[in-house]
């Protein structure tokens, strides 16, 4: 007879190979303990948390659906977690606004609901309404400097001493405020002074701006290092010597993708809502596939390059397809 496994011993392995990074380990151990005991919704949210980070998007919507039928405490952090994944990783816009929605309805306060959904409408070109849920958002939490940043680039000013460009100024300012949200709101700040002809005061903002968003990640070293790059630029050149031979791979399926590409701040997302704008494109977004990549089967990239088969190619096309 063969001895039962215990569903509580898994989800102990489960943790622990998640704690590792060892995500495969980890969903397989959560998988087998939920189907024994199935009746576990902090099981089935941490698994979908696992299922997300590893790309399988629809298992973890499938997953997040099952910890709210079994009573998930918080359910509007799971909308909101399947809103995000709607948005960012599907790009179905319309599912992430009832997924959002659904949050809100469950708790109208919810923050990171409100600040999501502001992001969506604003994605999406509805300029009123995300105005409208910044303002209904910094009125329930007026130390969200996301949203305030975000709101005044969006609403922009057309005076420098308005007192939205004050109330920036003294976040800015404030001691109690973090290096990263400092960076946020400064470049809020230069670019709202910038909009105003105040270009000395914008730039000197942008500065600021950018020496807090360097100290926030611990950088005080110079972050550009010519010969370096340089070296990596050469290693491109030498990985990709000409026009790839793989190409059809990519278009075998239908119409091939249109790849957007541009340094950060260098109007690449105001290229492709252009270019969505016709009825024949799709938005995609940012997609994380390519970085993915990069870091798991590509690695050490580029020199691995060199050594990809053409299977290899076609079938990493053909999931960034899927």
């Amino acid at each position: 007879m063969t001895k039962r496994e215990d569903p509580d011993r898994l989800l102990e392995q489960a943790s622990r190979h998640a704690s590792a990074g060892h995500l495969n380990e980890a969903m397989a151990a959560y998988a087998r303990a939920l189907e024994l005991s199935p009746e576990r919704p902090n099981s089935w949210y941490n698994l979908a948390r696992l299922q997300r980070r590893a790309g399988l998007f629809d298992a973890a919507l499938a997953s997040y659906r099952q910890a709210l039928h079994h009573g998930v405490t918080q359910p509007e952090e799971v909308h909101l977690n399947c809103g995000v994944i709607h948005a960012d990783d599907l790009r179905q816009d319309d599912m992430a606004e009832r997924e959002l929605d659904a949050a809100l309805a469950l708790n109208p306060g919810y923050v990171p609901a409100l600040l999501n959904l502001a992001n969506l409408h604003e994605d999406r070109g509805r300029r009123a309404a995300a105005l409208s849920t910044y303002e209904r958002l910094l009125a329930l939490d007026p130390a969200c400097h996301e949203a305030l940043a975000r709101y005044a680039t969006l609403r922009g000013v057309a005076d420098p001493a308005d007192p939205l460009a004050d109330r920036l100024r003294a976040a800015i300012k404030s001691a109690e405020t973090p290096l990263a949200d400092k960076a946020s709101l400064g470049f809020a700040l230069g670019k709202v002074l910038d909009a105003c002809h105040h270009h000395d005061a914008a730039f000197l903002a942008y500065q600021q701006a950018n020496l807090d968003s360097r100290g926030s990640a611990g950088m005080t070293g110079p972050l550009y290092d010519r010969q370096r790059h340089e070296r990596y630029i050469d290693e491109l050149i030498r990985a990709f010597p000409g026009p790839s031979r793989h190409h059809e791979s990519m278009g075998s399926a239908g119409t091939p993708p249109i790849f957007i590409c541009g340094m950060f701040r260098s109007g690449s997302t105001l290229a492709e809502q252009v270019l969505a704008g016709h009825h024949m494109v799709r938005a995609g977004g940012e997609i994380g596939f390519l970085p993915q990549l990069v870091r798991g089967r590509l690695a050490p990239y580029p020199a691995r390059i060199a050594s990809l088969s053409a299977a290899e190619r076609d079938d990493m096309a053909q999931t960034y397809r899927a």
